[in-house]
């Protein structure tokens, strides 16, 4: 049987704190054909000694050494041109913060392979503190090039299981083709951060691939919801929004334009609203800068298209040429029925944030949760909002013991004798956002 040669790119800049458990679970993996390269962007902090002293015995493991900070972007390039020049059948970009499943690479290979036209698949990316929580399972784009991570929040089960088309994969865990990567380039190295991955799996999807997720590989990530505070969050909120801009003059089809304007329009007038209102002028300004950069940038985004061929002009249209479906084929994943990503609540320890129900103050969980008791009588309030739908019934755990089953269509109250220590509530419902509206799958509402 082919064992394909896959290239597992590690992308560093002094994440010494991370790299053990990474390359560890990398190693551990049942894969028997991979290679491990870590990708240093000029650490200070001595991630390249400790990898080398800790793992370089193993003949797999590879260090490049950029030098300087190249940027995630320009660092995944340097490794990508080293490994498709190696060989490499497959490439998998890691975020160092992660920790993969034994057979994930084996699941990527075993979904790839009889997929000839699968450019780039997406692995299930996990929160690493809570793997019930998803972080990814690819992304999503809207109208006007907004992109988040598709399943982020949400609690994982049966429906995201099935391996499903997707637009693109997300730049912390994502497996390429390198047939696809030897046809369509790297990542763009003048988008510095954000939406950059997104980029590439469009061109892959106009270069007659696809881009699927792959639910069978597991890889949890260390995610943070934050941009950091100061003159970091304001550059990368910048970028992000300038970003969008140069992926719709790269890549919309011409002919939708009019109403991508339109809605672009609308969307920039939203945000800076939203801005001023929030007392964050700097987030307007951020818009402001981003339409002048789209200015400036038209003339490389049209040059661009040129040389690509894509998508056509309308005089190739009206000769009956440039092959208006191909060269749009991501088109039909692009979300219509939305803007911009509302956002996803995380919980704390399995807690969402408190809400006011009837005059009860209760916290949502997720389908698993804990409470740090101090002994004695823990007086428990739970409460359904959503009776139509059914019961609630989370049940009460404290090492390995059941001590309650909390189970109601309305609200009750329960009073139930602990020790001290860590008390587990165990969702053996869950209210899934597609039955509530909700944005996060909650399994009980509790009360404490």
């Amino acid at each position: 049987m082919r064992r394909p040669l896959v290239y597992v790119l590690v992308i560093n800049w002094n994440g010494l704190e991370h790299l053990g458990e990474c390359f560890e679970t990398l190693l551990g993996g049942t894969y028997g054909n991979a290679r491990f390269l870590l990708i240093d962007n000029g650490s200070t902090d001595g991630s390249v000694g400790f990898v080398r002293d800790r793992f370089g015995g193993d003949d797999r493991v590879e260090v490049l050494e950029c030098g300087s900070n190249l940027g995630w972007a320009g660092g995944n390039n340097a490794g990508m041109k080293m490994a498709l020049e190696s060989g490499a059948d497959y490439v998998f970009l890691l975020n160092n913060d992660t920790a993969t499943e034994p057979d994930a690479v084996e699941k990527l290979v075993e979904m790839a392979e009889p997929k000839p036209d699968a450019g780039a698949l997406a692995p299930k990316m996990l929160m690493y503190g809570c793997p019930d929580i998803l972080n990814s399972v690819g992304l999503e784009c809207s109208i006007i090039a907004s992109s988040w991570d598709l399943g982020l929040g949400r609690l994982d089960g049966e429906r995201w299981n099935e391996p499903r088309q997707v637009i693109g994969v997300c730049g912390g865990a994502a497996f390429y083709r390198a047939d696809a990567l030897r046809k369509v380039g790297l990542l763009p190295p003048d988008f510095g951060i954000y939406l950059d991955d997104l980029d590439l799996c469009l061109r892959i999807w106009n270069a007659g691939y696809e881009v699927w997720s792959c639910p069978g590989a597991r890889v949890r990530h260390k995610f943070s919801a934050t941009m950091g505070a100061g003159k970091n969050a304001r550059r990368k909120y910048y970028l992000n929004t300038r970003n969008r801009a140069r992926v719709i003059l790269r890549h919309f089809p011409f002919r939708h334009w009019p109403r991508v304007k339109l809605l672009y329009a609308v969307g920039e007038a939203r945000a800076i609203g939203r801005a001023l209102l929030d007392g964050e002028p700097w987030r307007a300004w951020a818009h402001v800068r981003s339409w002048g950069s789209a200015g400036a940038y038209l003339p490389r985004a049209l040059a661009w298209r040129v040389k690509r061929g894509t998508p056509p002009t309308t005089r190739a249209k009206k000769r009956g040429g440039g092959r208006p479906d191909r060269a749009c084929r991501f088109w039909p994943l692009i979300r219509q029925d939305m803007m911009f990503f509302g956002g996803a609540p995380l919980p704390e320890d399995g807690w969402y944030e408190p809400r006011d129900v009837g005059g009860d103050t209760v916290r949502p969980m997720s389908r698993h949760a804990t409470y740090e008791s101090g002994g004695g009588a823990l007086r428990v309030r739970h409460v359904n909002c959503y009776p139509r739908l059914g019961a609630t019934r989370v049940e009460v755990m404290q090492q390995g013991l059941r001590l309650a089953v909390l189970e109601t269509v309305g609200r009750d109250e329960a009073v139930i004798e602990t020790a001290p220590g860590r008390v587990e509530f165990v969702s053996a419902r869950v209210f899934e956002a597609e039955e509530t509206g909700e944005r996060i799958d909650i399994g009980g509402w509790i009360g404490l």
